[in-house]
């Protein structure tokens, strides 16, 4: 099924006069006719089209359909057989597999911080969200559109292309997409007006903040922390605090159950979790209790880190966009739901960021709109929607 369809020009359409010598206004209007001349674009139905936010921990799957999109999600970890490359799981089932397999069974998460440690295992990934994302069908699949961080390399994004042409699709149909920006497609950001908009994107590995004016980034901080980070954290406080040493998933349990940020402005009830590890003097399994407050100190680093960035950004912006940042920023991916993060990067910088309706899903679903019309990227076209 085609990504759009085009209406047709009016029949007995008159030709554009010759301009000759024409005043700066006369040129001014002939080229805004022109471009409403253009076939306009109309994106109905259930598209061939896919967008694909590659997450550190999650890798997210939006397809539009009618006024919504087809969302799916699964943990970006494979699982193969040792000295091969036959798949065994993707997903949740090679999740639960992490620190836990056989000497024969290798389970590993191909980013790492956002960085694609492992170029094999990452298209794995790619190829799975393609068939997760289509049904099983990746031959009605057309068009790609991939998020990556900001500061993605060359041969990373050349990667993720290789990934997904292996499975059938066109290279010409491949789009790579820097994440924030298709996190402000995503969450209906005014990206083509000239006043500003910001995007603070909070991963599991890897943090994005980006100033988008006229439909492109004017400016942007990339740093390679995130939701791990704490994850790792916690780990450390807890055995230097209690004796024990917690695996991975107990922490990010931790955290998603009982977590905050230090906020002095949002009040929150100190919540607890029982989590069991091993004690390191006994070496025998213990339980503890972890509270709020623990994971606050775990994640006052990752926070801190982030507010110095946008700081930075603040500190380079022009005040022609202050205005409009200071109206449009929004915070999207998974971290940015921890309680007190919104408050608290409010508190810290004076800007009034919203939380995204779904943080976690925005970059798939922006990059899905790209996928199903990529003119929507098109200088011109970004022009256009400023009339």
């Amino acid at each position: 099924m085609p990504f759009w369809r085009r209406k047709k020009r009016e029949e007995g359409e008159e030709e554009e006069e010759e301009r000759g010598e024409e005043t700066e206004e006369r040129e001014e209007e002939s080229i805004s006719e022109e471009l409403e001349r253009e076939e306009e674009v109309e994106i109905y139905g259930d598209y061939a089209a896919l967008g694909i936010d590659l997450g550190t921990m999650n890798t997210v799957v939006a397809r539009p359909s009618e006024e919504e999109f087809q969302v799916k999600q699964f943990p970006s970890v494979v699982a193969v057989k040792k000295g091969t490359n036959k798949v065994l799981a993707i997903g949740e089932e090679a999740r639960k597999m992490l620190g836990r397999t056989p000497e024969d069974i290798v389970a590993v998460r191909p980013l790492r911080h956002g960085v694609i440690e492992s170029m094999e295992y990452a298209k794995f990934i790619v190829q799975y969200a393609i068939e997760v994302g289509s049904n099983n069908n990746p031959e009605e699949i057309e068009r790609v559109a991939v998020g990556v961080p900001g500061d993605a390399s060359e041969v990373e994004r050349r990667a993720i292309k290789e990934a997904t042409v292996e499975v059938g699709i066109e290279e010409d149909n491949v789009i790579i997409i820097q994440e924030a920006l298709a996190a402000a497609i995503g969450a209906g950001l005014p990206i083509a007006e000239p006043t500003g908009t910001m995007v603070i994107d909070i991963g599991a590995g890897s943090t994005d903040i980006a100033v988008i004016s006229l439909g492109g980034i004017t400016d942007q901080e990339t740093m390679r922390v995130g939701g791990d980070d704490i994850d790792q954290n916690i780990v450390e406080l807890v055995e230097e605090e209690y004796g024990v040493r917690i695996g991975i998933h107990e922490a990010e349990r931790a955290k998603i159950e009982v977590g905050r940020v230090f906020s002095e402005t949002e009040d929150f009830e100190d919540k607890e979790i029982e989590v069991v590890g091993k004690d390191v003097e006994t070496n025998k399994p213990k339980e503890i209790t972890i509270d709020s407050e623990l994971v606050a100190k775990a994640a006052e680093p990752v926070v801190q880190e982030i507010i110095r960035a946008i700081r930075r950004i603040l500190d380079r912006l022009p005040a022609e966009l202050i205005p409009g940042v200071y109206d449009n920023t929004v915070m999207v991916g998974g971290t940015s739901l921890m309680p007190g993060m919104q408050a608290r990067i409010e508190e810290e910088t004076d800007i009034p960021a919203e939380l995204a309706d779904d943080p976690m899903t925005v970059v798939a679903k922006g990059a899905a709109i790209v996928a199903a019309e990529p003119r929507t990227l098109e200088p011109e076209v970004r022009l256009r929607a400023l009339k």
